[in-house]
């Protein structure tokens, strides 16, 4: 399975947001985690991750967000997720994530949780 990585990012005031596209598979984890990686500065404080154009999410897709979360945990810091799909939804809910991250249904709303 081949998946072009594709990031596009986008700011909002002090939040830094991407919006990956394309499945994210096990495979191609390292990848994905290296393109969103390179995309964060380091004094990037609040970062929302956009999964609208994310169709398929697999656990390495969670592992990830997981490893990004970590990332903005503390004072002064913010990580979310917004516009996940019927599937991501449902992985980010068997896994348990969806209790342990800030999941939003629109980059709007999570933005406006975030500020």
């Amino acid at each position: 399975m081949t998946n072009d990585v594709q990031v596009n990012w986008a700011r909002q005031g002090d939040i830094l947001i991407a919006r990956p596209a394309g499945r994210i598979y096990s495979s191609e984890y390292l990848e994905w985690q290296s393109e969103l990686e390179a995309g964060i500065a380091p004094d990037d404080t609040k970062l929302l991750i956009n999964l609208n154009q994310v169709p398929y999410l697999s656990s390495a897709g969670l592992r990830i967000l997981l490893v990004l979360a970590k990332r903005f945990t503390g004072p002064d810091r913010a990580f979310a997720i917004s516009g996940t799909g019927r599937l991501a939804r449902k992985v980010l809910a068997a896994s348990g994530f969806d209790a342990i991250l800030k999941v939003y249904d629109s980059e709007d709303a999570a933005v406006a949780g975030m500020g």
